[in-house]
């Protein structure tokens, strides 16, 4: 399914289920913490939610998460309090995971997007069902809005997997300055890898970034929402 298709799925599911709840999209707004525009977005089909507001807004709205991630609307409890509208299908429990998942800290950089790992661990977030046996993940927070509208300050992305290839959303770790000073990181779209040379995109401002491949420390791949719930 082509990406725009999946968002409009989504957004229908959403402002289905929001109005059959009596809810306005300042309540799911203020619920997660965002712009009440950030949620017209998602109904207008004009963006696709993070992983985490699709999971909290899902759970807001008492369906199942990973239905929701397919475009389809599931109901957690029922639907005998709802508003008319079509009942989509049977309603079945979301599943969980463990609180498992490393959330590395991290510190914001500066003005070019980059932050730096604090080498901490701020926390645990819960292991979605997409990765429940995949080893050698972790966790961080989105700081800078450098790749809006794909990812917003404050997101969770998740980061291991298969190696990255072109296409995928990264995170590059660079070499410090000397050996106990961390280097600077960034979270970018993959374009091309040569022999010298790692090519990305960024979103916000839209431009081509070239990193020298003998400076990039780690090339971690973002796992995608539709990975992350198992499909």
């Amino acid at each position: 399914m082509a990406k725009g298709e999946l968002a409009i799925q989504i957004g229908t599911a959403i402002r289905t289920a929001r109005k059959r709840r009596g809810l306005v999209q300042r309540n799911i707004a203020e619920h997660l913490g965002i712009d009440v525009a950030a949620v017209g977005m998602w109904e207008g089909g004009r963006n696709l939610p993070s992983t985490e507001n699709l999971m909290r807004a899902a759970l807001f709205l008492g369906i199942n998460p990973v239905a929701l991630a397919r475009g389809e609307l599931v109901y957690i409890n029922g639907t005998d309090d709802l508003a008319d509208a079509e009942i989509i299908s049977d309603p079945s429990p979301p599943p969980t995971g463990p609180m498992d998942v490393k959330l590395l800290g991290v510190s914001y950089g500066g003005d070019d997007g980059d932050f730096t790992f604090n080498g901490e661990v701020a926390g645990y977030v819960r292991r979605p069902p997409g990765i429940a046996s995949l080893h050698n993940v972790f966790a961080l927070h989105v700081l800078s809005d450098s790749m809006v509208p794909r990812y917003d300050p404050g997101d969770i992305i998740y980061c291991g997997g298969r190696d990255a290839v072109p296409g995928d959303h990264v995170v590059v770790e660079m070499f410090g300055e000397s050996e106990d000073q961390p280097g600077k990181s960034f979270i970018k779209r993959l374009k091309q890898r040569t022999t010298k040379q790692i090519i990305v995109d960024q979103y916000n401002p839209a431009k081509e970034i070239i990193f020298d491949r003998y400076q990039v420390k780690n090339l971690w791949r973002v796992i995608p929402l539709k990975e992350l719930l198992g499909f």
